[in-house]
């Protein structure tokens, strides 16, 4: 998502990655400051198309200096990784 659906679609709302090993298994991000309403999390995610995320519990956001950010935007899966490639191809 990070590496390359984000440089093509942009996504400013996602938390950045400062670290990732090559299969994903550890990532480093910023630390993020939590608690963030469901209003906050709902403006996050914003109108960015194609979507990133269909999950929008505020437990998924945090705030990274004056944004609010998602912080799990990874999938969980290979089948759900090839059918959001899929759909990210498409768009």
């Amino acid at each position: 998502m990070w590496r390359v659906w984000r440089p093509k679609f942009g996504w400013p709302n996602l938390c950045p990655i400062l670290f990732a090993d090559p299969v994903g298994l550890l990532v480093l991000m910023p630390r993020a400051r939590q608690p963030v309403s469901d209003d906050e999390a709902h403006e996050a995610l914003g109108d960015y198309y194609p979507d990133i995320t269909s999950e929008t519990k505020p437990a998924d956001f945090g705030r990274v200096g004056y944004r609010v950010v998602v912080l799990d935007y990874g999938l969980p899966d290979s089948d759900m990784i090839r059918e959001r490639c899929k759909y990210y191809a498409q768009r």
